[in-house]
C-alpha cells in the first residue's frame, strides 16, 4: 500500500482520496514547485501553521513562495496521510496524519499535523480553493 492512501473515513469520493495521495506524492518532491502550486486554484487559500499565502498565479505567487520556502532547509519530506474524514459538504475534508522531515544539517524530526480543506472541479480537475494544515511549529523548531 502506498504510504500516501490514507483510509477514508465516510462518503469520501473516489477522485478526492486519489486527489490527496497524488496531492502528497507531490509535496514530498522538492523542485515540483510548479506542480504543487497547480493543485490549487487561482486564487486559493493556503494555511500552513501561522503562515498564509493567497493565489497561485505566476513564478511570483504568494502559494509559490510558500512553497519554496518550505524546501529552504528541508532535504527530504515524507507526509503519510492516515485518514480523510468527509466535512460538511461532499467535497469539503478533513485529514490527519504524520509527515517526516530530514533537515539539510542532517537532524531529523516527526510532527502530528491535521489539515481540513475544500476542492472544485477547475478544467476537469479537482483542485483545493482552501488547505489549512494544523501542527506544531515547535516540534520543528526544536529538531532546527
Amino acid at each position: 500500500m502506498s504510504q500516501y492512501k490514507a483510509q477514508a473515513n465516510g462518503a469520501i469520493k473516489p477522485a478526492i482520496q486519489q486527489f490527496f495521495e497524488s496531492f502528497y506524492a507531490i509535496s514530498d518532491t522538492p523542485d515540483d514547485h510548479e506542480k504543487y502550486s497547480q493543485q490549487f486554484t487561482k486564487n486559493a487559500k493556503l494555511i500552513i501553521a501561522s503562515n498564509e499565502a493567497n493565489g497561485r498565479e505566476g513564478t511570483g505567487s504568494e502559494i509559490m513562495k510558500m512553497r519554496t520556502s518550505m524546501w529552504e532547509k528541508v532535504a527530504k519530506r515524507s507526509h503519510e496521510p492516515k485518514v480523510i474524514y468527509a466535512g460538511a459538504s461532499a467535497n469539503d475534508v478533513m485529514l490527519y496524519g504524520t509527515v517526516g522531515y530530514t533537515l539539510k544539517d542532517g537532524k531529523e524530526a516527526s510532527v502530528d499535523w491535521a489539515a481540513r480543506a475544500h476542492l472544485v472541479e477547475e478544467d476537469w480537475e479537482w483542485k483545493m480553493d482552501f488547505y489549512q494544515v494544523y501542527l506544531d511549529s515547535a516540534a520543528m523548531a526544536r529538531a532546527k
